[in-house]
């Protein structure tokens, strides 16, 4: 018989590995049955699949906007993807963007972790309230993918710059004018400003649920809970 119990252990296993990298897409359809499951088996496995989503999603976001950035070189447009600064700041902005939600996974995490501890309800290993609370990033995943769509929406934009990003004062405040006047009137520029507020309620409302899920506590505790670690996490950070 032992074949046999090795041959379903291994598909157990499959099947677990399978259904943990999946849990960030769960997150985003069915929380409250996903965060029961985290609370049950803190899988750590599916966070992997998460941060690669990410950096990707990320990566891809900036790509697509730089090719929306035009400079004058020598009296010539010219795509900022084919400058000399191009790879070095793709690689600084995106290394500034995981680092900015990195910063957001430890602030509200470890806030919702501690603060939930004064109040009554089950308790809950703080390594495992981070693995859990971390699948509330699948968020910033659908963040980004809407920037990205929006990015390519967009028309492209003709600088009076020989390099990018701007750094004078005078050229950072005419590069936002020339940005505001050419994009802000736009439709989907306009929606992806309103769903970047849109997602961050939506983390609050994660971060409710997971709460509610691992402490076994009211809705209502676990909303506050969730709104004012978020409130302090936005005033420490900012929006990224």
């Amino acid at each position: 018989m032992e074949p046999e119990s090795n041959a379903t252990e291994s598909l157990n296993t499959e099947g677990s590995t399978a259904k943990d990298l999946i849990m960030p897409f769960k997150i985003l359809i069915m929380p409250v049955r996903a965060f029961s499951q985290l609370s049950q088996r803190a899988a750590a496995k599916g966070l992997i699949t998460l941060a690669a989503l990410i950096v990707t999603i990320a990566a891809l976001a900036q790509y697509v906007s730089a090719t929306k950035i035009v400079l004058t070189i020598n009296g010539q447009p010219s795509s900022f993807m084919a400058t000399a600064g191009f790879t070095t700041w793709l690689a600084g902005t995106l290394s500034t963007t995981v680092i900015s939600i990195m910063m957001y996974w430890l602030v509200f995490s470890a806030g919702l972790a501690l603060i939930s501890r004064f109040v009554s309800g089950k308790e809950t290993k703080l390594t495992n309230s981070f693995v859990i609370l971390g699948y509330m990033l699948s968020v910033f995943f659908v963040l980004y993918a809407v920037r990205t769509v929006m990015y390519l929406a967009l028309p492209s934009i003709s600088f009076q710059l020989g390099s990018w990003p701007p750094t004078e004062p005078a050229q950072i405040d005419e590069a936002l004018s020339l940005i505001t006047q050419t994009w802000g009137s736009l439709p989907i520029f306009q929606f992806e400003r309103f769903f970047s507020y849109v997602s961050f309620a939506w983390l609050v409302l994660l971060g409710a649920i997971a709460v509610k899920t691992m402490r076994e506590i009211s809705w209502s505790k676990a909303g506050v809970i969730s709104s004012a670690v978020f409130v302090f996490t936005l005033f420490l950070l900012g929006l990224p």
